[in-house]
């Protein structure tokens, strides 16, 4: 399942709720040795059920029973031996008897009858201990990955309890028979769980997973964390992580901004700087908006946006406009320049305006935080794109100036207005939450409307607000 559908049946699967945004994350699994005590049983050595057959059909010193196996003595006496040591047979002799005699057990009678035998044994195997429900889990330990694997994906360490107090009356024993089958060895029938000894190793790792955040349409204020796999959400890790205080520590609180009216699609301002969540506002879209219409204004949030961005270069037929602020070339990859150029060569009017102004984003003493002011194009994204401007004719790549305008319009089929950015956010929201929202309007009128403008602003650069209200 695709990351994208995960996230389209999330954004479904809870009503009252919108989806805000997600992050791809590991749940806490540690990996524990467990030294258990087991009831193992096994097939008899062919010997040892001769032996026992033997005395069961009346033969009872041991001179007869190696003259009836054909057996030296000398061979006979390990296996006699062994026989004492698991009490399957029991030497007697009186006084005054040359030879002792042999006599069958409970557990003997048993063992030859069922030619097997229970013996207790320990060992060692690893089991999958959830850090959240505090519960032993069926994954193996290969499907987990390590905190450095976890830092070179780019996923996000979900907090869980710590194992280092853990003893073995804590560990639940769901599950465990399933795994002490799994490493059964090949000698044993069957094996039965007596204790579980101690805990000789605990080394923690993360099952993938997505880590999503719901608002509460009904109370803005509350925000839920959910974890999401291909099988749906964890109702059980949801309740742990919150009854553990877990949303405030992976920043749920960034998320519970005040409420704002968002009106005719117009966006929300955002800080000068691309790595920064955008303000935290709650959109509000009016009945009557929504009928005037003609119910064609789509609400999408941060996740829906990049799969928007990808049909669009996939389906555009006629004109495709995008005005980003920033590009970076972590979006403007390989696959996005083979979809750009497929629609070039389709025959499609590309515009891409892009701008914020470095001069003053730069500038000594310029507003933001050290480390904020970032160039408007990463230099691999300028050359790709420049190639292409080169190559088609088609192609209109420009510097606007400095805007803080998101928008993307298709044909005339739609046109997306958003606080989203395009071509410098991938929407995976590896730093701290973000809350991004934007509009999707598919009414003819409007599109074109949003098409001209957008035009405007690549062909002309924005130069300040004008007396007449236009830039």
């Amino acid at each position: 399942m695709t990351l994208q559908t995960m996230l389209n049946e999330a954004a479904n699967s809870r009503p009252g709720q919108q989806l805000v945004c997600f992050k791809e994350a590991g749940l806490p699994v540690y990996v524990l040795n467990v030294r258990l005590i087991l009831k193992e049983t096994r097939p008899l050595p062919p010997i040892e059920t001769a032996v026992l057959r033997a005395m069961r059909a009346g033969l009872s010193a041991p001179h007869e029973i190696y003259s009836f196996l054909g057996l030296s003595e000398r061979a006979m006496v390990p296996v006699l031996a062994e026989l004492n040591k698991k009490e399957f047979i029991q030497y007697s002799k009186a006084a005054g008897d040359a030879h002792a005699t042999l006599k069958l057990t409970g557990p003997g009678r048993t063992a030859v009858a069922e030619a097997c035998a229970v013996v207790p044994v320990e060992r060692t195997v690893p089991i999958c201990w959830d850090a959240l429900t505090r519960k032993v889990i069926a994954v193996a330990p290969e499907q987990l990955n390590r905190s450095r694997e976890m830092t070179e994906l780019g996923r996000v360490e979900v907090p869980g309890a710590n194992a280092r107090s853990l003893q073995p009356a804590d560990i639940g024993l769901d599950y465990l028979d399933t795994i002490i089958e799994r490493h059964k060895p090949a000698m044993a029938l069957k094996q039965e769980l007596v204790a579980i000894k101690s805990i000789d190793r605990r080394e923690l790792r993360f099952l993938e997973c997505l880590m999503l955040f719901y608002r509460r349409t009904a109370e803005p204020s509350v925000v839920d964390v959910v974890f999401w796999r291909e099988d749906g959400a964890s109702m059980a890790h949801e309740q742990a992580f919150r009854q553990a205080g877990g949303p405030d520590r992976v920043g749920a609180r960034l998320l519970m901004g005040t409420e704002a009216l968002v009106r005719d699609g117009v966006q929300a301002m955002q800080p000068d700087s691309p790595d920064l969540p955008p303000p935290q506002t709650t959109p509000v879209v009016t009945a009557e908006a929504v009928e005037g219409a003609d119910n064609t204004l789509e609400s999408l949030l941060c996740h829906r946006h990049p799969e928007i961005l990808r049909n669009a270069l996939k389906d555009a037929r006629k004109n495709l406009l995008i005005i980003s602020p920033w590009i970076r070339h972590q979006v403007v990859d390989q696959p996005f320049l083979l979809d750009l150029e497929a629609a070039l060569q389709r025959g499609v009017a590309v515009h891409i305006g892009y701008g914020i102004d470095e001069g003053d984003a730069r500038r000594p003493g310029a507003p933001g935080l050290a480390g904020q002011n970032k160039p408007a194009i990463t230099p691999q994204a300028k050359q790709a794109l420049d190639a292409l401007a080169k190559r088609f004719s088609n192609f209109n790549f420009v510097y606007i100036g400095n805007t803080h305008r998101k928008l993307l319009v298709c044909d005339d089929d739609f046109s997306v207005t958003t606080s989203f950015n395009w071509l410098s956010f991938r929407g995976d929201s590896k730093g701290k939450p973000r809350d991004e929202y934007g509009q999707l309007v598919r009414k003819r009128h409007y599109v074109e409307k949003h098409y001209a403008e957008g035009l405007s602003l690549i062909e002309h650069g924005y130069k300040g607000i004008s007396t007449s209200g236009s830039p």
